[in-house]
């Protein structure tokens, strides 16, 4: 149910020009919901609820579905705009695609928290962290961009395997191989060392990029789901190892200097989940890695991190957080950077 939007938007393009769109809106949801007792509510609750059904083409398969997605978003709303009123002047919060959806269903988006273990850098190079620029964003450093668009890995734990290919990417445009978009699904697909779309590990994504290589997003797509590994693909680049981030001195030290690192961070939270803009500081945030990102750059107190649930989440796909807290623990596991 919560993930056919995202198949929904796949197929537009195959919906004949003159033939009239679904406007997703539920006729009637006041006597809907007086049918299954639940008491009239308060306009408030249905116009967002029928807003949000066209925003994201969202269909349920039975009035007893969408009367239950209505109960859960009533109190997804009334919790944004709690937040909104907490964290007034500092951080916004909005209803966005995971707004029906209970905490369990939506940490269905995130991955598994896993047991720490050590990881060994396969380069170490001497990293100085003085005398760095202010702000730094790599999708506009002199001009030229070294960041690709934000994806949507949908109802998959996969942004290990995004994070990864995303790094990979700009790491290729900083090396001035060219931007393009790298297959996160071959990375989701064929790293041996991960529980696929129940989370997994970018250093492990990594050990595969650097043993086998990896291929285009065009050459091998994203499903939303996990696949039999496609072994016969052309490799269109191949790491020879990575640079592991000691804090986060060290991390704004290689991001100014190198390009952008992969991060986990504990996104298991509310705040997180409806972020919309501001930078986000959240000290109830847990520190276990629950999902992966990548920072594209940094101002004077905050890190940018590019985010993989679509355009229409957070700041057009980003979000920035706090810096030098050690925000939702996003230095417990090292950074990484891809190296060619």
């Amino acid at each position: 149910m919560w993930w056919k939007s995202g198949l929904v938007l796949l197929c537009l393009g195959c919906l004949v020009a003159s033939e009239p769109l679904p406007s997703f809106r539920i006729p009637d949801l006041e006597l809907v919901l007086q049918r299954h007792q639940i008491p009239t509510p308060d306009a408030k609750y249905t116009n967002a609820f029928q807003d949000f059904l066209v925003k994201y083409m969202r269909e349920y398969k039975s009035e007893e579905e969408m009367v239950k997605r209505f109960t859960i978003f009533s109190r997804n709303a009334d919790l944004v705009e709690r937040y909104n009123k907490e964290d007034a002047g500092k951080v916004t919060y909005e209803l966005n695609d995971f707004s029906d959806l209970t905490d369990e269903e939506w940490k269905q988006f995130l991955m598994k928290p896993k047991p720490k273990k050590l990881q060994t850098p396969v380069k170490k190079p001497e990293i100085k962290v003085e005398n760095l620029p202010e702000s730094v964003d790599w999708r506009n450093f002199d001009g030229k961009n070294h960041v690709t668009g934000i994806k949507y890995q949908g109802p998959c734990g996969s942004c290990w395997a995004f994070a990864t290919a995303a790094a990979i990417e700009s790491a290729m445009s900083f090396d001035n191989r060219g931007l393009q978009s790298l297959s996160s699904q071959q990375l989701l697909d064929c790293t041996p060392v991960s529980d696929k779309c129940g989370g997994g590990e970018p250093s492990e994504a990594l050990s595969y990029a650097k043993l086998h290589g990896i291929t285009t997003a065009r050459n091998y797509p994203y499903y939303f789901w996990t696949t039999k590994c496609r072994e016969n693909v052309p490799t269109v680049a191949k790491i020879s190892g990575w640079i592991e981030a000691e804090n986060e001195d060290e991390m704004a030290s290689i991001v100014a200097s190198r390009g952008p690192m992969i991060v986990c961070a504990n996104f298991a939270t509310n705040k997180n989940r409806f972020y919309h803009s501001g930078i986000a500081e959240d000290p109830e945030c847990g520190t276990e890695p629950t999902h992966a990102l990548v920072v594209i750059g940094y101002g004077p107190d905050y890190w940018l991190l590019k985010n993989t649930y679509s355009k229409v989440w957070g700041e057009k796909g980003y979000m920035r957080v706090k810096r030098g807290v050690n925000w939702c623990g996003i230095n417990t596991e090292r950074p990484l950077l891809p190296v060619l």
